[in-house]
């Protein structure tokens, strides 16, 4: 399932025929002037529709197949492309094990994914997310084809920070898919995502890509570092992570993982990885195993208007370094705290998202040019990229933002103690069959509350049924970070949560704070 980013159909007939009426259907013009002699408004008139001959069908839909010839070429490319990647789409399941009131629990969690050539290593495998496989060995994941075949993956690697994980596939002869260009995807171009939503395996939908090099906090907080997400309107549900965005030339340009959403569903938004950071994740991990990343010791932030005003850059852009680490290859090149870096390499860097990534995927011990903005002019700096694991064991506690350890930081002295997830509470991610066992509408989605043990601190705060949309001001996107919002409240202090609960006539929004 995609995180949701507040949480991972319609066809492309449907849209051919939807433009046709669209350039057909319009208002006819008139002779009559819209305004009288004495210069006010006249009122419209109505215009009743010309009434159709009868026995005059057939002529009717020798109109509309003539203007349907218009739009057949635009059918049959999505029909194309569809026919051409769904064979490569899988759909994955993957056993896991947590704790339920104090015991051991299994679950199974689904997603999707595609088969692809690497470039690094030999045969088949498949691209998918690390949130659906985290916490699986290989053993424990079982991938369906589109023929109705199962397979297991003999190996598996995995990447918390760009959320990656590859599965290798013993099989050889499946179809797969090619990985595309990501940089040569604008605003405006036409995509298809493809998966399983909801379990309803090899789905799709179409969409364009409606912008680029978004960045959520959210995901950052659950270990996702690297960025710079294709933002889309194509339905992207649960159970579409891990699965391809498609342009319409056939090739795989992102990696869908993330919706941004009120109620656990599609609304418009949702996220995928780009493909040129997902292959060099993928490469990396098949041929070492790991995923190294440069760095160069600083912390970066996305410069805001009124800071491109003060600074005198005219428009935002460029990262602005907060901080920088002492003894760091920053330092030593000479980076100053408030400096705004404005090209990398020669090329723009529009944010701090757009740096950190570029900074990752610099080859380690390689030197790079920085142009910096420094006191209203620029400045030409080098810097030597250093491996960012190598940089955080020398400086433990010190990790620049938007690198962050993967491990959640420990409380240390004079920090108020953060208090671990509470028990005694049973939560679910909705779907269709679960709402209905609940008694909720099938279209609510979210995190639901199952049960409350008495003795447990959300006691009095929440109730069997209820549908938890935000905890701390921050949407939720699956139990498991449900539970680890809940974990991070700081005792003493009330945590918010907002949530939807079930009343005569429907669901009432509603804020009840956790003591």
């Amino acid at each position: 399932m995609p995180f949701a980013a507040r949480h991972t159909l319609l066809s492309a007939s449907t849209l051919a025929a939807g433009l046709a009426l669209g350039l057909c259907v319009g208002s006819r013009g008139t002779d009559r002037p819209l305004i009288a002699d004495d210069g006010r408004p006249r009122p419209p008139v109505a215009v009743e529709p010309a009434p159709r001959p009868a026995g005059d069908e057939e002529s009717v839909y020798r109109e509309l197949a003539r203007g349907y010839e218009s739009f057949r070429a635009i059918d049959r490319t999505f029909e194309r492309v569809s026919r051409a990647v769904a064979p490569a789409v899988v759909h994955i399941v993957a056993r896991k094990s947590g704790m339920r009131d104090g015991q051991p629990h299994a679950f199974e969690e689904s997603g999707s994914g595609v088969i692809v050539r690497p470039a690094a290593g030999k045969g088949l495998h498949v691209l998918t997310n690390n949130h659906v496989v985290d916490g699986a060995g290989a053993a424990q994941v079982q991938i369906f084809l589109q023929d109705g075949r199962s397979l297991r993956p003999d190996r598996l690697w995995a990447d918390r920070n760009t959320d990656i994980a590859v599965l290798r596939l013993a099989a050889e002869g499946l179809p797969t898919a090619r990985l595309g260009d990501s940089d040569d995807a604008p605003v405006g171009t036409w995509v298809l995502a493809m998966g399983s939503p909801f379990g309803l395996t090899h789905s799709v939908s179409t969409g364009i890509i409606s912008a680029r090099m978004r960045h959520e906090d959210e995901l950052e907080d659950a270990g996702v570092i690297n960025q710079g997400f294709l933002q889309t309107d194509a339905a992207i549900n649960p159970g579409n992570s891990g699965g391809p965005l498609v342009n319409m030339k056939g090739e795989v340009i992102g990696i869908n993982t993330a919706i941004a959403t009120n109620h656990g569903g599609h609304e418009g938004v949702g996220f995928s990885i780009p493909s040129n950071l997902a292959r060099w994740a993928m490469d990396q991990l098949v041929a070492r195993g790991k995923v190294s990343r440069g760095a160069m010791g600083v912390t970066l932030q996305s410069v805001s208007p009124q800071e491109a005003v003060d600074l005198g850059l005219g428009v935002p852009r460029g990262a602005r370094i907060q901080t920088i680490t002492r003894g760091m290859p920053a330092a030593e090149a000479g980076l100053r705290e408030g400096d705004v870096v404005l090209r990398y390499n020669g090329l723009e860097v529009a944010n701090a998202t757009q740096l950190i990534n570029n900074l990752s995927m610099t080859v380690v011990g390689q030197r790079s040019d920085l142009t910096v903005w420094r006191d209203g002019k620029p400045v030409e700096l080098t810097v030597r990229i250093m491996d960012r694991d190598q940089m955080q064991a020398a400086r433990p506690g010190e990790p620049p933002r938007g690198q962050q350890p993967s491990a959640p930081a420990r409380r240390t002295p004079g920090t108020a103690p953060v208090v671990e997830p509470p028990q005694g509470v049973e939560l679910a991610l909705l779907d269709a069959s679960t709402a209905r066992r609940l008694g909720l509408p099938e279209s609510t989605r979210g995190v639901a509350v199952i049960k409350v043990d008495p003795t447990s601190p959300l006691a009095g705060v929440v109730e069997p049924r209820d549908v938890l949309g935000t905890i701390g001001g921050r949407a939720v996107r699956s139990v498991e970070e449900a539970l680890r919002a809940l974990g991070r409240r700081v005792a003493g202090t009330p945590l918010e949560l907002g949530l939807h609960r079930k009343v005569e006539g429907g669901m009432r929004a509603m804020s009840v704070s956790v003591p």
